[in-house]
């Protein structure tokens, strides 16, 4: 046993700062691997999700209910609907809406997942894509 009662360097002798700054790194590793799937990830989320806007559906692919006429709902009268897109917060997707307005026609249109819903499955996919391409990298296997 080593001094103190310390297992874990009792054989080793020398400058520990380098294994202590290993120890500290991989502890953030699954943070930092977040952060970065978020930022990296969030223009295909964008695109995906205006897809499916442009297309009349909501996030899972499902039409949108019908105007009071009875016709197809389209939401571009303007253009200006459509600016909406996904931003990386640290380890989160936030959806930032284009103009005021948008969110009183989300709520009857809803163009992104429902909070606490489950992911869309090209979300997860592109999600999951990205999260294998940033690992193999940070853990130095490359593509």
């Amino acid at each position: 046993m080593g001094r103190g009662g310390d297992l874990a360097v009792s054989g080793l002798r020398g400058d520990l700062s380098k294994l202590r700054r290993l120890e500290a790194s991989l502890r953030e590793l699954p943070r930092t691997i977040g952060q970065k799937v978020a930022a990296q990830s969030a223009s295909t989320i964008t695109a995906l999700a205006r897809g499916t806007y442009h297309a009349g559906q909501n996030a899972y692919g499902d039409a949108w209910d019908p105007g009071a006429d009875g016709e197809r709902v389209t939401l571009h009268r303007s253009g200006r609907l459509g600016q909406f897109s996904y931003v990386a917060i640290g380890t989160r997707l936030r959806a930032a809406l284009g103009p005021k307005y948008a969110r009183y026609q989300v709520g009857r249109r809803p163009i992104f997942p429902r909070n606490g819903a489950r992911l869309p499955v090209a979300y997860v996919g592109a999600l999951r894509a990205k999260a294998g391409e940033i690992i193999r990298a940070e853990m130095g296997g490359g593509r």
